[in-house]
Parts: structure tokens; C-alpha cells; sequence
């Protein structure tokens, strides 16, 4: 397990450092957490997918679409089988869907494109197929090894028509425009309330959105946030099935009936219009590209209220210029940033991933490398919404100081995306907890168990080899 320094002695409250020492060192911290994102960013975006494009031409693939994946996924989604049993899983259930042994190009278009356990079993034959060459040992006795193959040469084939993103539904299939998940766990009801209040006073068309309070534990008063609300709809969800945020806000859109989905943190204080400003950015039908999501520029509350009578945390500034700058040059913004989509697109591209931390990176991280790679009628925008920025609370910087927070977050971050952490054991580095409990497979894994009644999802991939 990597050992993450403590770094509380040289800032946050009880610091022997002069406040201008302090926000100098977070400043250096926080550009070179900058600098950090920026080295990511021209790895995934720019040099693998160059590195790859040559691999193709070496192997005769034409597609750059190859380089994309169709849904998210979690880490141990990815490694949990190779792509030949993921291949076994996806030719037993499109023989489940349509009673047939051999489809046709537009037959399997049609059945990936329609169904989530499809798309998804597609996306993870890719992803571990592109990472490391194909196993054909102990082949399932019900999938040979050519109906592999072919299902194989079929994917690669008809991966452009199945990337493009399903058509815009009219508005007047929705019930409401916006749907807000807030998840919460170990919040006030108060303070929800509060927050709601404020969100209310600069909603244009209250009435159009819908707020859905995901109740993950240990919150106090939720109910309070019911009384005279002037939403469209105000629900309470209890979740209860564990695994941490990821689930949490899949939990909540599953339950959605808006046209738009947006997700925000229940620290965060909205900005004035902010649901004109959604909708203005992701009805895309007059700009010369779709726009797949949308996120707010990043603020800290400082005011009186939102330091709740604690200090102003030297360095903060830094916070904010820089967790901008990454945002517009890099096209990352945070969860905390109320990342916006569609909801036909957040469906179709299977949500976020089923984790317990870092699920907006990843879903953030699979939507810009569809708009890097997208061309022509297909090229696809992730907008950031210039204005007023969203507010999201100091209380974290206060209680442990900028200077520590900001390189535990540059630490944890640059491990995670060089593949040698786990969500789970970022968790518990960055909590000083366990990680939440939560089934050995995820949601649609089971599904896929329960519909194809085999247990094609009883022998891992160490079984395997």
C-alpha cells in the first residue's frame, strides 16, 4: 500500500507556518497538480491514441473509432475476465435476444445499440482485447473458438455506427427539463434545505425540474428539505445497496424523468440561472456539433456564511485559478463542478462507472476522448459554461489547509490514472477508512447472470489462466 505522507503539520489549523508561507507553498502545490493533469491529458488524449492509430495501420485497421470504448466501466469490470469470456458472455445473450447463432452486421448494430448488458459486454471485448493479445484457452464448449473470431471481425466492423450517440428524443417525452441528483451521506437536512433555497432563487423554470435526494445514510432532517419546496418534484431516495458514489448517482438517474441530468454535490451552491444556462448549453440542435455534457466553471464559498465562522484558508485562490485552468485547457472538470448530460447520452454511454471514488473522472475522461476523436457530423463538445461560477463548500480546505489537501488530492489523482491504485484503496487513503462494502459484480453483471440462467460469471480470469 503507498504511505501518503501527513502534511497537516505544515498546514491547516495548528500550522507553524506564516499564513503568506502557506499560500505560497499551495500555490507551488497547486500548479504542479496543474502541471500533473497536463501530463495525463497529452498521454490519453495525444500520444496513445497516436501510439494505437500506428498499431492499427500495422494490423490493417482503418478506424479510429476502435480507439473508443462504448461505456464506461469500472476497474475491476475490466480485469475481472479476458475479452474471449467477455466474447462467450455476449454470444450467449444476443443468442438469448433473438434465438438465433448468427447475426447479420445491421442484426448485432441493432442489439448492442438497444440494449445496455449488449453494449456494455462490447465496450469490455474491446477495451481488454486492445490491452493484451486475446486467450483462447479453455474455451466454453457452447462458444467455439470461430464464432469468437467472427463475433470479433463483426465488433470491429460496425464500432463507428455503434460510438454514434442515439438520437435526441423530443422534450415533450420528458416530464421535466432538468432532473438534480444530490447525493447525500452524513449531511443535514438543514443545510440541504438551505442550499435547495438558494438553487431555487436562481431556477428561471422551477416548475420544469425536479430534484431527487439520494439519502446514502446517516443524514439528519431530510424531510425538512420537503416542505413547501416550488420544485416540480422533490423525491427522497433511500440507497441502501452500498459501493459509494458511483452507484449512489446511478442509483438516482436511474430514477430521473427529465430530459437533462445534472449532478450536484450537496456542499455546492448553484449559480443564478443556472438552468437556463444547462439547457442553453446541451440543446446543441442549432450548433455545428453535439454537445454530450456541460459543467460550471469552479468557486469556493468564502463568504461569511459559507466559512461558518472558521478562517479564510490561505491559499484557497490557488484552488480555484488553477482547478479552472485545468478545467479549460484539459477539458476535466470535477464532480463538484455539476457535470450535465443528456439523458439519452448518460444512458447510452452506461452512466458512471461502478465504483466508490473517481467515477465523474472516468465518465469525464471517456466523454473527451469522444470529442477528441469525433469528426465531421459525428464530433461531439464537452461545454464549459463560462459566468458564474458553481460554489462548493471550504470546509474540507479548513479543517485540514490547502497545502495538505491539494497534494494528497495531486498524489492520489496521478496514482489513479497511472493504473496503480484501485478506487478501493484510494478510498482508504484518502478517508482513512475502509471502503464501502458492495457486491463482488456489478448491477448489470448480475442481470446478465439472472437472464442467461448459466454461470457464465462464476470463474475469474486468475481461473481462467
Amino acid at each position: 500500500m503507498t504511505k501518503i505522507p501527513e502534511l497537516t503539520i505544515i498546514g491547516g489549523p495548528g500550522t507553524s507556518l506564516p499564513r503568506f508561507a502557506e499560500s505560497f507553498f499551495s500555490w507551488v502545490v497547486a500548479l504542479s497538480f496543474l502541471g500533473v493533469s497536463g501530463y495525463h491529458y497529452v498521454r490519453t488524449i495525444l500520444v496513445l491514441p497516436m501510439l494505437n492509430r500506428l498499431k492499427m495501420v500495422l494490423i490493417g485497421q482503418e478506424h479510429d473509432s476502435l480507439l473508443l470504448e462504448l461505456t464506461t466501466s469500472s476497474r475491476s469490470e475490466q480485469t475481472r475476465f479476458t475479452s474471449h469470456h467477455r466474447c462467450q458472455q455476449l454470444i450467449l445473450y444476443l443468442q438469448k435476444l433473438s434465438g438465433k447463432n448468427v447475426w447479420s452486421d445491421g442484426e448485432i448494430v441493432q442489439m448492442i445499440r438497444q440494449s445496455d448488458i449488449a453494449r456494455r459486454l462490447a465496450s469490455l471485448i474491446m477495451i481488454t482485447a486492445n490491452k493484451a493479445p486475446t486467450s483462447m484457452n479453455n474455451s466454453s464448449p457452447q462458444v467455439t473458438q470461430i464464432e469468437h473470431s467472427s463475433v470479433m471481425v463483426q465488433l470491429r466492423q460496425v464500432w463507428p455506427q455503434l460510438l454514434r450517440l442515439p438520437s435526441r428524443r423530443p422534450p415533450e417525452k420528458y416530464k421535466y427539463e432538468i432532473s438534480v441528483i444530490m447525493p447525500a451521506y452524513r449531511e443535514s437536512g438543514i443545510e440541504i434545505k438551505r442550499k435547495l433555497a438558494k438553487a431555487l432563487e436562481g431556477c428561471r423554470c422551477p416548475q420544469q425540474v425536479e430534484i431527487i435526494l439520494v439519502d446514502a445514510g446517516k443524514c439528519e432532517g431530510l424531510n425538512e428539505s420537503q416542505k413547501n419546496n416550488g420544485w416540480g418534484n422533490l423525491c427522497i431516495l433511500s440507497f441502501t445497496l452500498g459501493g459509494g458514489r458511483g452507484p449512489c448517482l446511478n442509483f438516482g438517474a436511474a430514477h430521473a424523468k427529465g430530459r437533462f441530468l445534472s449532478f450536484v454535490h450537496s456542499d455546492t451552491l448553484l449559480p443564478p440561472d443556472w438552468d437556463f444556462k444547462i439547457i442553453e448549453a446541451l440543446d446543441s440542435k442549432k450548433k455545428p456539433f453535439r454537445v454530450s455534457s456541460c459543467a460550471f466553471s469552479f468557486g469556493i464559498d468564502t463568504s461569511l456564511e459559507g466559512l461558518n465562522g472558521s478562517p479564510f484558508p490561505p491559499g484557497i485562490k490557488a484552488i480555484e485559478k488553477t482547478a479552472n485552468w485545468r478545467t479549460r485547457l484539459y477539458s476535466l472538470p470535477y464532480g463538484d463542478q455539476v457535470l450535465s448530460l443528456p439523458a439519452v447520452v448518460f444512458h447510452y454511454i452506461g452512466g458512471f462507472p461502478d465504483q466508490c471514488l473517481m467515477e465523474d473522472y472516468e465518465i469525464v475522461a471517456l466523454l473527451r476522448r469522444r470529442a477528441a476523436l469525433s469528426t465531421g457530423q459525428e464530433k461531439e463538445r464537452l461545454v464549459i459554461i463560462g459566468g458564474h461560477p458553481v460554489y462548493c463548500s471550504p470546509r474540507r480546505w479548513q479543517k485540514h489547509g490547502v497545502l495538505y489537501v491539494t497534494f494528497t488530492n495531486s498524489r492520489l489523482v496521478n496514482l489513479y490514472a497511472g493504473h496503480t491504485i484501485t478506487p478501493d484503496k484510494l478510498f482508504e487513503h484518502y478517508y482513512r477508512a475502509p471502503p464501502p462494502p458492495r457486491d463482488a459484480l456489478a448491477p448489470w453483471e448480475k442481470d446478465l447472470k439472472r437472464k442467461l440462467a448459466v454461470d457464465q460469471l462464476s470463474n475469474s480470469t486468475s481461473e481462467e489462466n
